[in-house]
């Protein structure tokens, strides 16, 4: 019993071990099964990584931009003609223009003066015209210089008169006396004046004597009339010698009596009549003097604003013809400097102007031609605002041609536009670049405007420094950040960065030599500081992928760009560590491609 017991446990734990043996071998089937696929899945996660070991190296600090050959002196030739002109001939586009030219004063171009000459000829008349008009006018003014000249004349020489009578009736001190008190003195009082002279004198004292005289014979008249009568009443004369003596008396007495009268007259009538009328005869002749210079002023005045006046549309006329002549001779445009003549609309596709030919019509001032010197010649590139504050006047530069990529030539920044190019300003106000214009150190004979070159600026070398891609740098959140591959796992680090180029970016921390991060292609520092600018002002969102404008793809420098081969062990090779190489940005392109927020 005992021993059936027995043998029936041991079956049954057989059996158990069995199914145990199986259950286990199932798990660990199964752990092996998920095991392979999850590294079989961070096989696929990291077999398309870009690597790059982090290593220290010297840093140079450039700007690498696109741009054209320009001759930084050129002489522009301008239209100068009021109007719309029609080109009647011009010079061949490509046209060298020698010394030789320019002393015989080769035409560049020609335009239609027919309309000026015209009018040329008409303003010759009415310039001439008015050439007679104006020496009329001055004849006039001489003319009547002279006649103002007598009748002022002849105004004083009456005032003198009429002075002179004056002092010839009173005398030459109670004369002055009287024309300095503008005759405001009693005038019959005059005739007692100490100061009387002149005929007025010269009558009183005739008068008086006439009166002393006729008395005097009155009285001898008397004395003979009563001698007479005492003679008759004793018989000694007659009684008609008597009657005689006595008619006699009474003539001296009427004489007498007629020279009393006439002084008195004199005293009170004739005296100041005299004196009135040589007075006013003397202011009159004042008078006739003010108004013979005013009326000889206003005439002048007259004269000489009718002579301005024909001067001024004389010299109006001529300046005229003369303007009218100038343009004639601007249609006519002569070579004064030697150069390579170029159209000013060649450079110019988007313009709507017409080509420069014949027949074609010009505007005033519109360019016209453009005459480079090729001894001056330049690069003219454009800087986004992020980076413009590094570019100083004087700084070195590299420049390749794309017609001739094995040439590398030197330069040195010249100019540094103030205010962002207005062109690309209108197209996307968003960004802002900055004509910066690079002259070349010396200039080749092959070289020619227009031509597209690559210029790289440098602005300083850092020594020794920790460096990664720029395309290795991602931002969140304003912070930078970098993809680190360590063990088969990949982890996103913080890092504190330095100063960059277009394509290296100095670590200051968060790295260390030899460690290998993940390269993000189409990445630049530039957009990622602008991004992280847009995110700091609220006009950009994290996570977006949409700028206004179109925004080219950078690429990947040669030394990062290592795909990593299937087949390896842990399915991913780092990149090989080579020498340092500038980043490449599309000619004439401003905008960068913005980085993601975080690594796919």
């Amino acid at each position: 019993m005992k021993k059936g017991c027995g043998r029936a446990y041991m079956k049954r734990l057989l059996k158990t071990l069995v199914k145990n043996k199986i259950f286990y071998l199932g798990m660990i089937l199964i752990a092996v099964f998920i095991v392979g696929t999850r590294m079989q899945i961070q096989k696929k996660k990291t077999s398309g990584l870009i690597l790059y070991t982090v290593k220290r190296q010297n840093l140079v600090i450039s700007i690498i931009e696109g741009g054209n050959l320009i001759a930084l002196e050129s002489q522009k030739i301008i239209n100068n003609v009021p109007g719309t002109r029609n080109i009647l001939e011009v010079v061949d586009e490509g046209t060298q223009i020698t010394e030789e030219d320019v002393k015989n004063g080769r035409v560049l171009i020609k335009l239609d003066s027919k309309d000026l000459e015209d009018k040329r000829d008409q303003l010759a008349i009415t310039v001439e015209n008015s050439l007679a008009d104006y020496t009329q006018a001055e004849q006039e003014l001489e003319i009547l210089k002279k006649d103002n000249e007598n009748s002022i004349a002849q105004a004083e020489l009456n005032v003198r008169f009429a002075e002179i009578d004056l002092k010839e009736y009173l005398g030459d001190s109670l004369a002055q006396d009287i024309i300095d008190n503008n005759g405001k003195l009693d005038i019959p009082s005059l005739i007692k004046s100490d100061k009387l002279g002149g005929d007025a004198l010269n009558k009183k004292r005739t008068l008086e004597n006439n009166i002393d005289l006729t008395k005097e014979q009155v009285a001898r008249a008397k004395d003979t009339a009563d001698w007479s009568e005492k003679l008759a009443e004793k018989g000694y004369v007659t009684k008609s010698e008597l009657e005689a003596d006595k008619l006699d008396l009474k003539q001296k007495e009427v004489n007498q009596e007629q020279a009393e009268a006439e002084y008195g007259l004199f005293l009170k009538y004739e005296f100041p009549k005299q004196v009135e009328k040589l007075l006013s005869d003397y202011r009159e002749a004042k008078l006739q003097l003010e108004q013979a210079k005013d009326t000889a002023n206003a005439k002048m005045i007259q004269a000489q604003a009718n002579l301005k006046s024909k001067k001024a549309t004389y010299i109006l006329n001529k300046n005229n013809l003369a303007d009218l002549e100038d343009q004639i001779n601007r249609c006519t445009i002569r070579a004064t400097k030697p150069g390579f003549v170029t159209y000013a609309t060649s450079d110019r596709p988007w313009a709507t102007s017409s080509p420069i030919q014949a027949g074609t019509s010009v505007r005033q001032y519109q360019e016209l031609l453009n005459l480079p010197d090729f001894n001056s010649m330049g690069v003219e590139i454009k800087v986004h605002e992020a980076s413009i504050k590094n570019i100083r006047l004087g700084l070195p530069a590299q420049i390749r041609i794309d017609a001739f990529p094995d040439v590398v030539l030197t330069g040195k920044v010249v100019k540094i536009s103030v205010m962002p190019d207005s062109t690309i300003k209108f197209l996307n106000p968003d960004i802002n670049l900055y004509l910066t214009r690079i002259a070349l150190d010396k200039s080749m004979d092959f070289l020619k405007p227009g031509m597209t070159a690559k210029a790289e600026i440098f602005i300083k070398e850092l020594k020794d420094v920790l460096t990664i891609p720029v395309n290795a740098v991602f931002f969140k959140s304003g912070v930078p950040y970098c993809t680190v591959f360590k063990d088969g796992n990949i982890t996103d680090r913080k890092i504190e960065l330095g100063e960059s180029s277009e394509t290296m970016v100095e670590v200051k921390s968060g790295l260390s030599e030899g460690e290998k991060v993940v390269i993000r292609p189409g990445v630049s520092m530039t957009s990622a500081v602008k991004k992280t600018e847009m995110e700091e002002k609220g006009t950009f969102k994290s996570g977006t992928t949409e700028t206004q404008g179109t925004v080219p793809q950078q690429t990947t420098p040669s030394t990062v760009e290592n795909k990593v081969p299937s087949g390896t062990s842990s399915g991913i090779t780092p990149a090989p560590e080579g020498k340092r190489t500038t980043g490449v940005r599309t000619e004439g392109s401003s905008q960068r491609r913005r980085p993601s927020e975080s690594p796919e």
